[in-house]
């Protein structure tokens, strides 16, 4: 897969057309997770379970969207074994087959829940692993203009009218430093610029999709080292912030791929940077 186009082509949709999935893609989405799926902890095993549009009914008040559940005609549920890092390998898994379904010309929907056996009670199903992720999927209806709200904080919401779904990310600029949280003295000269290839793997990690759009995370470039940092965010469940994690792991571990070669994540990076009160290195990776 060309990752980077991908990730710019994604569609993140919130309604979906009354038809039906082939079973051929649902076949083919099954055998990429078993077979060809990227994983940040290999480790982990996991199960991908495919639903049709009748686990909408049964996922009504388990899951949704912002608490309103989005009705689409098939749903991917992954199942993980628990352990350190399941929720941000399950985030990592699932963007990767969300990246999948976007090149088989399927749009996509992140789900939220925050209870696993809630899930797996609703869906009936039996197995000892938890609910990782859930994304609804099938053919995206064409967006109609509606407004987007933007909450930056609880006294500053911005609202503001929009013709597509595809979501505001912050940008590089407000996403990559050098040497120190917040520097950008000397960031474009050391990753370049558009065509750049360091600067696409940072770009298409901007464009990655997080709860309420909050993207409470951030990249420090420090002793020849890319370092992700969590940073504290009111909006953030564990789940979901853990799952925001392991996307932009994906996004950014998919794009550089494509020129710097297998990439490997180090989960060992407490104090490789220095960091404001409640921020956290999360891992990091040398090109």
């Amino acid at each position: 897969m060309n990752y980077s186009t991908l990730i710019q082509n994604r569609k993140s949709v919130r309604e979906f057309a009354d038809k039906a999935v082939p079973a051929s893609a649902l076949a083919e989405i099954q055998t990429y997770h078993d077979k060809s799926c990227k994983r940040l902890v290999p480790g982990l095993k996991t199960e991908l379970r495919i639903f049709g549009d009748d686990a909408r009914a049964a996922l009504e008040g388990a899951a949704g969207y912002e608490q309103f559940l989005v009705g689409a005609p098939a749903y991917l549920v992954l199942l993980t074994e628990d352990g350190p890092l399941a929720g941000e390998n399950a985030g990592f898994i699932m963007e990767d087959l969300v990246l999948k379904l976007t090149e088989m010309d399927f749009g996509t929907c992140w789900l939220t829940f925050t209870d696993s056996d809630r899930v797996k009670q609703a869906l009936k199903l039996e197995s000892e692993r938890k609910v990782g992720a859930i994304v609804a999927f099938g053919y995206g209806v064409k967006a109609r203009r509606r407004l987007r709200i933007n909450i930056l904080s609880m006294s500053n919401v911005d609202i503001s009218a929009k013709r597509h779904y595809f979501d505001p990310k912050r940008s590089v600029e407000e996403l990559v430093f050098l040497d120190s949280w917040g520097n950008r003295d000397g960031v474009d000269k050391h990753i370049g610029f558009y065509d750049d290839m360091l600067w696409e793997a940072f770009y298409a990690a901007s464009l990655s999709p997080s709860y309420l759009n909050r993207q409470a995370y951030g990249f420090v470039i420090h002793d020849g080292k890319i370092v992700l940092v969590s940073r504290p965010d009111e909006f953030n469940t564990e789940i979901d912030g853990k799952l925001s994690l392991g996307v932009v792991m994906l996004h950014f571990t998919g794009a550089a791929e494509q020129w710097a070669g297998k990439l490997h994540w180090h989960f060992d990076a407490d104090g490789v940077v220095k960091l404001p009160q409640g921020y956290m290195a999360v891992a990091y990776c040398v090109l």
